[in-house]
């Protein structure tokens, strides 16, 4: 293997917090160097979110900054603002996730920017937008998750509209963040310049309920919570077993043909007139739960999901990060939870990225940074500064 699909791209990572740090990470371990600028005094708020490693370093900073190095400037001074001019000369991307007219007010927004580099991708992440009549709210993942309209699909059935657990409006943004800037990077090369790409929060939880949102569009219908189970499809859901529950899938009348005459050894049921149809059997959905489990509440998940997976019907058990940190397979063979060295805290494990490539790297290249501790190196190879210069700005506090 040779070194990551993007070693050859500078980012200057301008983000905090979670959607645009975790876009950044994703970045460098594809192998592009990621210089995450922050301000000299606190650096990124998320250096201060727990959990906590018993030295007192955020173990949440540690997970979404790694593959980074760090440098200090304050943007609010105009000798830094002119430094941050000089760095973009020499980069590929400017990624951040301030609010849409902060860059702008600063006198560093795509605009400017593209003026001293047209070569310049410049990346936003915002809660909604650069633009509109919401555009200058603010916004946090539960706020993308209430107004993007994906709670009313989580939650058990009559019930309360639930969010998430994972914070799905951060991350899926990070995600279209990453594919914006390789999209936009391609485009370099048909274009012969940069451009600005964006995406927000509440517009990538939006983008998620593709068959949520065409439902709607098509019968008015608005799909609300029905806990672990499918709103559309039966049987398409967790179920009980003896010991515990497990997820099955039956999303065609083939499988369900297969689930009542290799497994619940009851073939009547397959055209049966009130399951012969996925509409028939949510229609039925109860009768279903009661067929299905008055067969798997009598054995065990484990032999529930290989009865099943024998069939060819796609089966699980459901697994906690517990499990899955065991797991040979995921754990295991495809390595999503490799060891980083973290200097101070000792080996520190970590959710890798969940894309392969076949002939270059993708890994963990270095540990999260300390704050500022890549100034005399990034300023001395981007730059050409020097120690006594170094030492004059970090005496102005511009570094």
């Amino acid at each position: 293997m040779v070194k990551g699909a993007l070693s050859d791209i500078t980012v200057l990572d301008m983000t905090r917090v979670l959607s645009g740090p975790f876009a950044a990470t994703w970045l460098g371990e594809m192998g592009a160097n990621v210089i995450k600028i922050e301000i000299p005094n606190g650096g990124d708020e998320s250096r201060r979110n727990p959990p906590f490693s018993p030295n007192g370093t955020s173990a949440f900073n540690t997970t979404i900054n790694r593959n980074k190095r760090s440098i200090t400037l304050d943007l609010k001074k105009e000798e830094g603002k002119a430094i941050f001019r000089e760095l973009v000369k020499k980069a590929d991307v400017v990624l951040e996730n301030f609010r849409p007219d902060v860059m702008d007010r600063l006198g560093l927004g795509y605009e400017e920017l593209k003026k001293i580099n047209d070569q310049i991708i410049y990346a936003s992440i915002s809660g909604f937008g650069t633009s509109g009549p919401y555009a200058k709210r603010p916004a946090y993942d539960v706020i993308a998750q209430a107004m993007g309209g994906i709670m009313f699909s989580i939650g058990e059935e009559g019930g309360e509209p639930l969010k998430a657990g994972a914070s799905i409006g951060d991350l899926t943004a990070g995600m279209n963040s990453i594919i914006g800037i390789l999209a936009a990077l391609h485009a370099r090369s048909i274009i012969g310049h940069g451009q600005k790409i964006e995406t927000s929060l509440v517009e990538s939880i939006i983008a998620l309920q593709q068959s949520e949102n065409n439902r709607y569009f098509v019968t008015g219908e608005i799909i609300r919570g029905t806990g672990s189970k499918h709103a559309t499809n039966c049987p398409y859901g967790a179920y009980h077993a003896k010991d515990g529950m497990y997820m099955i899938g039956v999303g065609k009348n083939e499988l369900w043909c297969k689930l009542c005459e290799q497994v619940l050894k009851q073939p009547e049921y397959c055209n049966d007139p009130r399951f012969d149809s996925i509409a028939n059997r949510v229609a039925h959905k109860q009768i279903v739960c009661e067929i299905l489990e008055g067969w798997s509440k009598q054995h065990s998940v484990t032999d529930v999901v290989d009865t099943l997976l024998a069939a060819g019907i796609p089966a699980g058990p459901l697994l906690s990060i517990k499990e899955l940190a065991d797991d040979p397979h995921f754990a295991g063979h495809r390595q999503m939870f490799p060891y980083m060295e973290q200097p101070g805290v000792g080996p520190f494990r970590v959710t890798a990225m969940p894309i392969k490539f076949s002939d270059t790297e993708t890994k963990v290249y270095r540990p999260a940074p300390a704050l500022g501790e890549h100034n005399e190196e990034v300023y001395a190879e981007m730059l050409g500064y020097d120690a006594a210069q170094l030492a004059e700005l970090k005496e102005k506090g511009i570094i």
